[in-house]
């Protein structure tokens, strides 16, 4: 097991992708900063120049600007830092990562050199996967901390950050949520083998049909139960905490967030040692 994750480790370092994908993110979460931090700054004029930028304009279009929507930008500092990872920012970075590190030893055939002679070949989706979230660990830790500092400077001080260890707990249990994900997105891999396969029904789930498919399990389950009426069956999935779990959330949305994500997380990683000992390699 230790082998095999010094190996998988090195394949990090090695790979360019890697160091692509986790400077692409902090880069992304300084953009989000500069670019809240000069809409703040100019809340005031935002909306004059739109107005007056339309009356110029004879094409027809109209845009409404809600004052009272760019005003939600004074939220606390937490919101803010937490909100570039429930928001699919990050997301959407560790799906790029995964489908690619999970991948590539079976698109260059890396996986046969070693895995056809072992019988028990469950290690190596253990190995890999504790390698990858080690990785998601490490920019997950350094996007949050850059967010962070950074943060407490938007506007002149305009985000205020009051409580430092419910902010540390919020975001570990986003991390969690993020780490269940990154499980399923080694199922896909292992059952599909194919990186673009991966990344399209990985990234596509979160970002497109993840509302919708909430919408039909909702309908589905309405005909056979009554639902509460505040009953969502994205609470019961990890994209859906992901994407609900905020510095407001109660002590027992965070314990159904970690349920869900140990449960699912489980379940994908024993499914896919199940798959990698059946199938060929």
């Amino acid at each position: 097991m230790l082998n095999l994750m010094k190996m998988e480790i090195t394949r990090i370092f090695k790979s360019k992708y890697s160091y692509f994908i986790f400077f692409a993110s902090l880069f992304t979460f300084l953009l989000t900063v500069g670019l809240v931090d000069y809409t703040s700054k100019n809340i005031d004029n935002f909306e004059k120049n739109v107005i007056e930028t339309n009356v110029d304009d004879s094409n027809g279009v109209k845009v409404d600007v809600d004052k009272g929507e760019l005003e939600k930008l004074t939220d606390s500092g937490e919101d803010f830092v937490i909100s570039s990872f429930s928001q699919s920012t990050y997301l959407i970075f560790l799906i790029i990562f995964g489908a690619l590190f999970f991948t590539n030893p079976y698109a260059n055939g890396f996986v046969k050199n070693f895995l056809g002679m072992t019988k028990n070949k469950s290690s190596y989706i253990i190995a890999t996967f504790i390698t990858a979230s080690l990785f998601v660990i490490v920019s997950f830790a350094v996007g949050a901390g850059l967010l962070t500092i950074t943060g407490a400077y938007i506007n002149n001080g305009m985000l205020k950050f009051t409580n430092y260890p419910r902010l540390f707990f919020v975001l570990l249990i986003e991390l969690v949520s993020h780490i269940s994900y990154l499980a399923v997105i080694l199922l896909v891999a292992t059952i599909t083998r194919s990186t673009a396969k991966t990344l399209m029904f990985t990234l596509l789930y979160p970002t497109i049909f993840f509302n919708l498919l909430r919408g039909l399990g909702d309908q589905f389950l309405s005909l056979f139960i009554n639902l509460p009426d505040d009953f969502s069956i994205a609470n019961y999935v990890n994209i859906g905490n992901i994407i609900s779990t905020n510095f407001a959330s109660t002590n027992a949305d965070f314990t159904r967030s970690l349920i869900v994500a140990i449960i699912i997380g489980t379940i994908a990683l024993v499914s896919s040692s199940v798959i990698i000992n059946k199938k060929d390699i």
